[in-house]
């Protein structure tokens, strides 16, 4: 089972996301209680050393005390805070045992001080069993200020509470960021990967050179998207070489095959009627014949693949096209069996010499590959706008890899090795070409019933090509039909 980039990328985010938020908490949680120790502390010595400065009287400098105190920030949330003048409270809040105790052991003010004001004596030591924090004035000792650390440590638990109660609701809020976080990463990062898809998806031998440059704005890229590059180059001059060498072969045999052909015609007549030497004349001359329809026919695949064969589009009765091909074979291939269920009047807007060369060449395959007691069933039809044209046939040999390289060029299967069947493996090729330039498609399956059916489908009425898409040779010429009566024969 393949596994989604872009869960991994969210698993990934969310772990990292996880960790950082956890260990962030962690460490909250091990240094609020120092941190809200030293703030206690702060605010102790900052409150005394502001009624230090208060003269009048001490009853003047206790209320001093308990007005600075009053809406402080510890006292206000827990409530624990205790302002002492000797061992009276000041204040409603504060507590009458710890300002008592505080007063009647001295021993707790020798303790080490802690504090940074002078002028203030800053304590934290043990008082009855539990740990106390308590800050008083030098000059004025009278006045003190004790908190408890358990009630300390009550008033940061409070805090580090109403942090966690928001969990409910930051958890599902992480989920989303992270969710959203791993969508733009995998984003980003396909990014350049899935204009590379776009550009592949639109490669096509004859824009091998003519594909736009892929770029992108992370260099992490370049050397992939340079080496995409580099291979699209080696592709397109190969392809050029391997079209420029067919098309060059086919040229340049036509002529001295022609020169073979004519001295082999004249050698046959002068050779002895019946003769061995005029039978292997024959002989040879055929296989002269057969060189030159395989050289028309690279040349023919050469044009369709630099996209240079002329269109002569008419509107052709291909019903009765059709018809005269099944009469034709009925008449010629009296052994096989002949249906047809084709329906008339269909008019077709296509080039005739293109499409004559197509089903002649349909019907030469259903011919040639068939069984001794065969049949062959036409049929054509039209559905809204686009026509269907379809060869069915029983077959004496279905090689295994038929259905996937039927249109390759030179494939003829078994029949390749033991030449039983004439042919050179190009003529399904030539008919995927034809159906290409109509705008249609080709495609052949084998049936459960061992029986191999060719089918086209392509627009009644094609739209018309601008310039750019099909490039005119007015010198383009097709197989002669000599060579279309030697397919269907």
């Amino acid at each position: 089972m393949m596994r989604s980039l872009k869960m991994r990328h969210f698993a990934t985010v969310l772990v990292m996301t996880v960790v950082v938020v956890f260990g962030a908490r962690s460490y909250a949680q091990f240094t609020t209680s120092r941190l809200m120790r030293l703030e206690l502390h702060d605010e102790m010595q900052s409150t005394l050393m502001t009624c230090a400065n208060v003269t009048d009287s001490p009853n003047a400098r206790a209320q001093c005390l308990q007005k600075s105190f009053q809406h402080h920030l510890f006292n206000h949330f827990s409530g624990a805070i205790s302002t002492c003048q000797n061992a009276q409270p000041v204040g409603a809040w504060s507590d009458d045992d710890a300002c008592a105790a505080l007063a009647q052991n001295q021993a707790f003010w020798s303790s080490p001080g802690e504090g940074t004001e002078p002028g203030v004596q800053l304590v934290v030591s043990t008082l009855g069993g539990q740990l106390w924090h308590a800050a008083r004035l030098t000059d004025h000792p009278e006045l003190r200020i004790v908190m408890s650390d358990k009630a300390l440590s009550a008033f940061t638990q409070k805090i580090l509470n109403i942090r966690d109660n928001q969990l409910p609701v930051f958890v599902p809020m992480l989920l989303l960021v992270v969710a959203i976080m791993a969508h733009f990463l995998v984003k980003v990062t396909l990014g350049p990967l899935e204009n590379l898809k776009v550009s592949l998806k639109n490669l096509k031998p004859e824009n091998f050179n003519h594909t736009s440059q892929i770029t992108t704005p992370y260099k992490e890229f370049d050397d992939f998207i340079s080496v995409y590059h580099q291979l699209l180059k080696r592709l397109d001059n190969s392809f050029t070489k391997a079209k420029r060498f067919s098309s060059d072969a086919a040229h340049e045999v036509r002529t001295p095959l022609a020169i073979l052909r004519g001295q082999a015609d004249s050698l046959i007549a002068d050779a002895p009627t019946g003769s061995t030497l005029q039978v292997r004349l024959r002989s040879m001359a055929d296989e002269i014949e057969r060189l030159i329809v395989i050289s028309e026919k690279l040349l023919l695949l050469s044009k369709a693949d630099d996209q240079l064969i002329e269109q002569d589009l008419t509107d052709v009765d291909i019903s009765e096209m059709v018809e005269e091909l099944a009469d034709s074979l009925a008449q010629c291939h009296p052994h096989l069996a002949i249906e047809k269920d084709i329906q008339s009047g269909l008019s077709w807007r296509c080039d005739l010499s293109l499409i004559q060369q197509l089903v002649h060449n349909l019907a030469s395959n259903a011919v040639k590959y068939n069984t001794p007691n065969g049949w062959i069933r036409l049929s054509l039809h039209g559905h809204g706008e686009v026509l269907e044209l379809g060869f069915e046939n029983t077959c004496a040999e279905l090689p295994a890899d038929l259905k996937a390289k039927a249109f390759h060029r030179f494939y003829r299967g078994d029949a390749a090795r033991n030449r039983k069947v004439d042919g050179a493996g190009l003529g399904l090729s030539i008919c995927n070409e034809i159906a290409k330039l109509h705008q249609g498609t080709l495609t052949l399956d084998v049936t459960a019933q061992s029986t191999v059916m060719i089918r086209l489908q392509a627009p009644l009425h094609p739209a018309l090509k601008h310039d750019n898409d099909v490039m005119i040779d007015a010198s383009m010429t097709l197989p002669s039909s000599n060579t279309k009566t030697a397919i269907f024969s």
